[in-house]
């Protein structure tokens, strides 16, 4: 199973054509505004290794056979979950 968190900003044009996605898709996730939480904007560089919005927080497994992939890109961040939805 997977869990996912979407690391953007409102006035991100990008982020917007994610939201937007997920909205006619009708998938739901957690939201992290890097402008607006220090905390999620420090999570994003320390695991992403980017400030680079939107990215995609993949998570997969439980406990200590979790993995995280970090996702940049809107147009891959789509192109995934399409894939990952449609299965």
């Amino acid at each position: 199973m997977e869990t996912y968190q979407l690391f953007k900003y409102d006035s991100c044009p990008f982020c917007a054509r994610v939201r937007q996605f997920l909205n006619q898709a009708g998938i739901e996730m957690e939201m992290q505004d890097i402008l607006q939480d220090r905390s999620a904007y420090d999570a994003l560089v320390a695991g992403g290794g980017s400030r680079q919005v939107p990215c995609l927080r993949i998570e997969r497994g439980e406990g200590e056979s979790a993995s995280v992939q970090w996702l940049y890109e809107s147009a891959d961040i789509i192109a995934y979950l399409q894939q990952a939805h449609s299965a």
